[in-house]
């Protein structure tokens, strides 16, 4: 194993320690200590990998928002379509927050994390937002920003209504009739 490799495997073992704790006791739990116990790393070894259990914790944000990213930017590219690139993105993306892994994250406050790890998170939101906001230029909304962070607002809104015991077909389904109905409301008149 090369340096490199072994520094990639301690990091995931960490993260991974760091999402197991948040999932079973809450973010709080989370410290240097608890992550060097559940990974059987010394203290010190865990600094050698992450500044503080901030770093962790965004670490863990910024992982998830690269992988939704990557993940949309993935399905939506299969369609030429706009409006069924606005329904992938709003499936997958309900899908995504509505599952346990993100749960875990959710419990993380972006206000809590270090000043340079907030600005790249906003940065991969932006990206991850451009999925979206293309597709629904490309119809001719009005405005097209409003839309879009309607768009999302109504998304996180149905995961939420799902982690409170809502059936997730039956959200996924009114969701997509929402937006839908919203986008032809929001149409330049031609």
């Amino acid at each position: 194993m090369t340096p490199a490799s072994i520094r990639d495997e301690r990091q995931d073992l960490i993260l991974a320690a760091a999402q197991q704790i948040i999932a079973e006791k809450g973010v709080d739990a989370v410290s240097m200590a608890e992550l060097a116990a559940a990974t059987g790393l010394s203290r010190p070894a865990i600094y050698q990998y992450f500044a503080s259990k901030d770093h962790v914790l965004a670490e863990l944000v910024i992982n998830e928002m690269a992988d939704l990213s990557n993940a949309i930017d993935e399905h939506i590219a299969r369609f030429d379509d706009a409006m069924e690139r606005i329904r992938v993105w709003i499936h997958y993306t309900l899908a995504h927050l509505a599952s346990a892994e993100h749960r875990v994250i959710r419990e993380i406050s972006i206000a809590s994390l270090p000043e340079d790890s907030r600005g790249m998170i906003n940065a991969m939101h932006g990206h991850f937002m451009m999925a979206l906001l293309s597709p629904v230029k490309e119809l001719g909304v009005k405005d097209v920003t409003a839309t879009c962070h309607l768009i999302y607002a109504s998304v996180a809104a149905a995961a939420q209504r799902i982690d409170s015991g809502s059936e997730y077909v039956r959200e996924a389904a009114a969701l997509e009739q929402f937006t839908i109905a919203g986008i032809a409301g929001a149409l330049q008149p031609q």
